[in-house]
């Protein structure tokens, strides 16, 4: 297939078929984990982090924006910054650079330069985020079955134990200083030794055919995708309390259940991916995430709601690692340009989403807005894959072997 490498270019690292796969395997397991560590060790804490800059919401909400924009424009040149430098060393130093400004949200002392330190902190985080998935494609490859749903199963995972124990900080009275300062250097001790687990490799060529239609393709492939993603976790509290009339007590439970079933999907996904492929996968995924959406928002009935944002967070779990993985591999871009594309997607989705269903449910209701928003989101989706990413001449929609889609 033109623009790949050998498939078994890590089995060939040393003597040994097995070890330097399972070492790079463990290594890029690790980055995913501490990378999602991150994203849930602070905003637990960010009212404490709004009191102490004395800010309201509205400069609040503007200086989290920052963060979100610092994230678009490192997404726009991670493609060329990895195509420089490799995936490895992207994702390892975006990562270390990442736990080394860590502690700084503690301690700055004006929204102004919060709001800029988060914007670094996107752009850095943009970096790591495109290069451990270019090298999660690398090891997949060597592998010789599907791990990139687990990689970003245990990225889902770094997010609750960052959550959780920034939880029991808050517990035990620790403050968000030390607290910050401890997971930085854990972090960085992880990172060191993940790197010395996952082996460098020269950036791949890529044949350039197709490659602008293509890469517009992606964008609205992952903004579409994590529009359905994002919808449960931005409005399932406020749902249940409005719609359900759930008590404050079980609120916070949509989010949870959400959580957890997209947990499960993404630990089990691979078997799903190795047995239908990753076009098919990802294309009941989004089925099921629709259907679960259409159950939410015609029931009124918090148990019925509960099980819905379950299945919707199950069907979802799979879409976003499955396009990582098609558009790491896909044979037209240069290594890092179609991640680069698809993750500018997601930060733009990230972004929009929660506005988008904010202005349909201030104009009708809030189920006619997750009805007609992920609705759409999901119909848009699935032609955006099949259109883009399901042909057989350009896709590695399956492992070396195994034939493509």
């Amino acid at each position: 297939m033109a623009g790949h490498p050998p498939s078994g270019g890590l089995r060939n690292l040393g003597n040994t078929a097995l070890t330097p796969v399972k070492r790079a395997t463990i290594g890029v397991a690790l980055i995913f984990l501490a990378n999602g560590a991150v994203v849930g060790s602070w905003l637990p804490r960010l009212p404490e982090i709004r009191d102490r800059l004395s800010v309201d919401l509205d400069t609040l909400g503007l200086t989290l924006a920052l963060g979100g924009l610092g994230a678009l424009v490192g997404s726009s040149v991670s493609g060329v910054l990895l195509g420089r430098f490799g995936a490895r060393r992207s994702a390892v130093v975006g990562s270390v650079v990442l736990f080394g400004l860590l502690p700084l949200i503690a301690v700055v002392p004006t929204p102004f330069l919060f709001g800029t330190l988060l914007a670094i902190l996107g752009f850095v985080d943009a970096q790591a985020d495109v290069g451990m998935n270019a090298v999660g494609v690398r090891v997949e490859e060597s592998v010789g079955r599907s791990i990139m749903t687990r990689l970003h199963g245990l990225w889902s995972l770094g997010t609750v134990v960052g959550s959780a124990l920034a939880a029991i900080a808050v517990l035990v009275g620790v403050g968000l200083g030390p607290q910050l300062l401890a997971l930085s250097t854990a972090g960085l001790v992880v990172i060191t030794f993940a790197a010395r687990l996952v082996p460098d490799s020269p950036p791949r060529r890529g044949t350039g055919e197709r490659s602008g239609r293509i890469a517009i393709g992606l964008i609205l492939a992952g903004a579409t995708a994590v529009m359905i993603e994002g919808a449960p976790l931005d409005w399932g509290a406020i749902f249940l309390t409005d719609i359900t009339g759930a008590s404050g007590a079980v609120v916070g439970t949509a989010a949870i259940v959400f959580t957890t079933g997209m947990l499960v999907g993404r630990m089990a996904g691979d078997h799903v991916v190795d047995r239908l492929r990753g076009v098919p996968t990802a294309g009941a995924g989004i089925l099921v995430s629709a259907a679960a959406m259409t159950l939410v928002v015609f029931t009124e009935s918090t148990p019925m709601a509960l099980v819905g944002f379950g299945i919707w967070g199950l069907g979802i779990s799979v879409v976003l690692p499955v396009l990582y993985k098609l558009a790491g591999s896909h044979p037209t871009f240069a290594e890092g340009a179609g991640l680069a594309a698809l993750t500018v997607g997601t930060r733009l989705g990230f972004m929009a989403a929660p506005a988008l269903i904010g202005f349909v449910a201030a104009k009708s209701s809030l189920q006619v807005a997750l009805g007609v928003v992920v609705g759409l989101a999901a119909a848009a989706s699935l032609v955006t894959i099949r259109i883009t990413l399901s042909d057989g001449d350009q896709v590695r929609d399956s492992l070396p072997g195994r034939g493509v889609s």
